[in-house]
């Protein structure tokens, strides 16, 4: 049964005073400036009413990378393990000792945990990642498709075949992304940095987009990880990229190592990558992790015309022991973090986590216009500049137009003293 949503009194980015949204069949079929005493006229008798208070409503949020398999295994992890493996510096070693353990029942159980959160925070489009190698095997693979299939009310979610391992380096591999794909996965990855050398790099790539035309699916690859010198992968990426058409089909995750190029190489590689239409996923706790990580160059990445976003990669697992799935979260750590500091910049980040982020994800982006998908959040804060001061505030996730969430935040605060005494 079709169901009906009006969402009055709210504010929308970039236009003056209060609107009306009325939400039919899963979009937005009607903007209309809120008129004061018809708050509920008008509204068939069938249409719930929500009242947004002024707050801003906004496209919902979009997660283009993350590893949901991998979420809480820090702080639940499979039985049996060695509480040394949880306390290694080492992070490939705590993050294979950890999947190791991984059954479909725990992942599914850990990765719905993590989606629901992600839809409290106003995702309804994901693309997550589940590792597919012969330590893993299928495990994570199949309890992430299960997780998908419990929340497939609450968000839309587009899964990742990974070979973490490598394909070089780990034989056996490419045969059990095969079968994820045929099961179902809707991407190929990739980490080509962890093989022996760069050829076996060059040859990890190819292996990929081999898959990818195979399968007729995208390529979601991590490239140049680390802020190492060594790692120079990501030109290959775009000139296989070009070279096999699949322009605007190829999301690179991370790119650290970009900042340590020169200028003039830095520049040369940027173009490469607009050209090929690659999105760059930009993880903003990165900065964070082990040395840091980087940010790779987001500003002058969109100068060239590539598109940027901005992802969470882990959450509480062998790589990350905190994180918050939170998009505001992110998209505030990139302003600080990619050097932004102009109100106009507000409007970038934001992008990064949500119209740039759905476009990343093969969606249309943009913000609120009436015929688009009701994929909407409504916020207690007036404006996005206040939405990203306060990441933790009220907020409602609005997925196919029906409400699946609701966050309220109330601030209680004890009575002055000093008052009470002078009232007496």
């Amino acid at each position: 049964m079709d169901e009906s949503l009006r969402i009055i009194r709210a504010a929308l980015h970039g236009r003056e005073g209060e609107w009306d949204l009325d939400l039919h069949d899963g979009l937005v079929a009607q903007i209309s400036r809120h008129r004061p005493g018809a708050d509920v006229g008008g509204a068939d008798p069938g249409t719930a009413v929500l009242d947004a208070g002024g707050g801003l409503v906004s496209r919902a949020f979009a997660e283009p990378h993350v590893h949901p398999d991998k979420s809480y295994s820090l702080s639940d992890p499979p039985e049996g393990i060695d509480p040394e493996v949880l306390d290694a510096a080492d992070p490939f070693r705590r993050a294979a000792a950890l999947k190791a353990g991984f059954t479909p029942g725990n992942v599914a159980q850990r990765a719905a945990r993590a989606l629901r959160l992600a839809v409290s925070n106003g995702v309804t489009r994901m693309r997550a990642t589940a590792d597919v190698d012969t330590v893993a095997g299928l495990r994570g693979f199949e309890g992430l498709l299960r997780a998908r299939e419990e929340t497939a009310e609450l968000l839309d979610t587009e899964i990742v075949a990974f070979p973490q391992e490598g394909l070089i380096r780990d034989p056996g591999a490419e045969d059990l992304l095969r079968v994820a794909l045929g099961r179902g996965a809707d991407a190929v990855g990739g980490w080509p940095n962890v093989e022996a050398d760069h050829a076996a790099e060059r040859a990890h790539v190819t292996a990929v987009f081999d898959l990818a035309e195979e399968f007729d699916v995208d390529v979601d690859i991590h490239a140049d990880c680390f802020l190492d010198p060594a790692e120079r992968i990501l030109e290959f990426i775009a000139d296989e990229t070009i070279r096999r058409g699949y322009r605007g089909r190829v999301l690179a995750s991370h790119c650290a190592a970009l900042e340590l190029l020169g200028d003039d190489e830095a520049r040369r590689v940027i173009a490469r990558v607009a050209e090929a239409g690659i999105t760059v996923a930009a993880i903003p706790l990165n900065l964070a992790d082990g040395g840091p990580r980087g940010l790779s160059r987001p500003q002058e990445l969109r100068a060239a015309g590539a598109r940027v976003v901005a992802g969470t990669d882990n959450m509480n697992d062998g790589w990350y022991p905190l994180g918050t799935l939170n998009p505001l979260d992110r998209a505030a750590m990139m302003f600080w973090g990619a050097s932004y500091d102009d109100e106009a910049d507000i409007d970038t980040v934001w992008e990064m986590v949500s119209g740039a982020a759905w476009e990343a994800l093969g969606a249309a982006g943009g913000d609120v216009v009436r015929g688009m998908p009701a994929e909407l959040v409504v916020l207690g804060a007036r404006s996005r500049a206040e939405a990203l001061r306060t990441p933790g505030g009220s907020l409602t996730t609005i997925h196919r137009g029906r409400v699946v969430s609701r966050r309220t935040v109330e601030h209680r605060f004890a009575p002055s003293t000093s008052a009470q005494g002078a009232s007496r």
